[in-house]
């Protein structure tokens, strides 16, 4: 079971986006706002609403008297680490960040057609693939590839770019409509044992549904909550290794990745429960289950 371990992107590494921060004016502190104005503050990149109307000097991300934290800008929001925010464009958007030295890249709740992963070594290409996220899923016979709706990958997942400290990493997505990127989660690449068959996803929805004194129910749709359980093995003399390694995870998101071909096995949060047998033999076996944040 492959491990993405995430590398906070900062300004620094942040080299250029297609997508401008712009979302509302910047904040200033002689302002004169009113209850319902929103600002965006380029030191943290998120947006503000202001609660009181009123001018306070006072930074919004200090003064939770008179402003409430929205949420990220749209060009930051790919990169929070947080699920449910997603960065857009209108067909297309490019990103190129300098992460240091990273294995894998996880791109997660994608809208697009296809996706370009491009990294450079100064002005070498040392790594390129295009992904199509036109997979057919859905599609079992004629009638199904004629007719039915045609469902899109929302995840790409990349563990095995070139080890390059000074690598340049540009990612393009591109589509007929709106292009989005959740979450890029770049970074080293761990391995917790191997992962073996029967595999489960699980999920819990937290949509509130109501049913009132005349049986119509109402429902207010809320976020989903994805979790995997993989059953694994590993070698006895990694028992140690993988015990450390969860537990040193248990409250780091991460993406673990269940299964490559399998985009619902691949869950962006941290381990919920383990259990590892420990071993009489070379080999040991093991449960791993995975809550999506």
């Amino acid at each position: 079971m492959k491990v993405i371990i995430p590398t906070i992107i900062t300004d620094a590494m942040l080299v250029s986006s297609t997508i401008p921060e712009t979302d509302h004016a910047a904040w200033s502190a002689v302002t004169a706002y009113v209850a319902g104005n929103r600002v965006i503050r380029t030191t943290t990149h998120c947006i503000y609403e202001r609660l009181v109307s009123g001018t306070t000097a006072t930074a919004p991300e200090d003064d939770a008297t008179n402003w409430i934290k929205v949420g990220p800008t749209n060009r930051w929001a790919m990169f929070d680490q947080a699920t449910g925010t997603q960065s857009t464009a209108a067909t297309s958007m490019t990103v190129v960040i300098t992460p240091g030295l990273v294995r894998g890249l996880a791109l997660l709740d994608l809208a697009g057609n296809s996706v370009t992963v491009t990294m450079t070594d100064g002005v070498t290409t040392v790594f390129t693939r295009t992904i199509n996220l036109n997979a057919g899923y859905g599609v079992f016979d004629w009638y199904t590839y004629f007719f039915s709706p045609i469902v899109l990958k929302s995840t790409v997942i990349i563990t095995d770019l070139p080890p390059y400290s000074g690598g340049v990493i540009a990612i393009t997505v591109t589509g007929d409509s709106t292009v989005a990127i959740g979450t890029v989660a770049v970074g080293q690449v761990v391995v917790v044992g191997e992962s073996l068959y029967d595999m489960e996803l699980s999920g819990t929805d937290y949509s509130v549904k109501t049913t009132d004194s005349f049986g119509t129910t109402s429902i207010t749709e809320r976020p989903y909550k994805g979790r995997v359980t993989v059953p694994i093995v590993l070698r006895a003399s990694d028992v140690d290794e993988a015990s450390r390694r969860l537990v040193s995870l248990r409250a780091k998101p991460s993406v673990w990745i269940g299964a490559s071909n399998y985009d619902q096995s691949v869950i962006y949060g941290y381990p919920k429960s383990w259990s590892i047998r420990v071993p009489r033999a070379l080999s040991s076996q093991g449960t791993i289950t995975i809550e999506g944040i």
